[in-house]
């Protein structure tokens, strides 16, 4: 509960580490641990909520720097219906943006109607989801098929987060990509972005 301290830690390893190495070394095992940690018991919500509040205005805040060049190709970033947690979402949003993508962050819970209208609207190439807890929604499958039935075959989706391991059969139903690190994220976009230029 302490965010003075966690805040100033922070800020001091995104100058020591650089930003990619501090999200990838730092803030990926530190998510993990702080879930691990909220599910055993060992801290509060009210702490889990304080320090996952101050690594997403920590991660928004290294992302900033990296202006959007006209053009760029537009990524939309989401949590389905019941996926309250963003973290992972944030770091897909903040790893995009540094590799010149353009980004729409629309943040937790979202219906899959809302996040197929923002990537129509913004004419984006992908949908970047995160699903981290629960694994075992019986409705994401669901969700997942009326996304992939509410955007144009152009549009790619990939999937990230803990639990997307768990949703594997469905992602591959709708033609989704599992993405299981910040590397493979990178290489995704990467491939999408020549896609489009091919």
């Amino acid at each position: 509960l302490d965010s003075s301290a966690l805040s100033k830690v922070l800020n001091r390893a995104t100058v020591s580490l650089g930003i990619s190495k501090f999200s990838a070394d730092l803030i990926v095992p530190l998510i993990e641990r702080i879930g691990t940690a909220w599910k055993s018991g060992e801290i509060s919500i009210g702490e889990e909520h304080a320090a996952s509040a101050l690594i997403k205005e920590v991660l928004f805040m290294t992302s900033r720097p990296f202006a959007e060049s006209t053009g760029a190709p537009n990524l939309v970033v989401a949590t389905p219906t019941g996926q309250l947690h963003e973290l992972g979402a944030v770091l897909v949003s903040c790893t995009a943006r540094r590799d010149g993508w353009q980004v729409t962050y629309l943040g937790p819970s979202l219906p899959a109607a809302e996040i197929a209208r923002a990537a129509i609207r913004n004419q984006s190439l992908a949908v970047g989801l995160s699903i981290v807890y629960p694994s075992d929604d019986p409705q994401l499958p669901a969700e997942l098929l009326q996304l992939r039935q509410s955007l144009p075959d152009k549009v790619s989706i990939l999937i990230g987060g803990r639990s997307a391991g768990y949703y594997k059969e469905a992602a591959k139903e709708i033609g989704a990509k599992i993405v299981t690190d910040l590397a493979v994220l990178t290489l995704e976009l990467d491939k999408i972005r020549n896609r489009r230029s091919s």
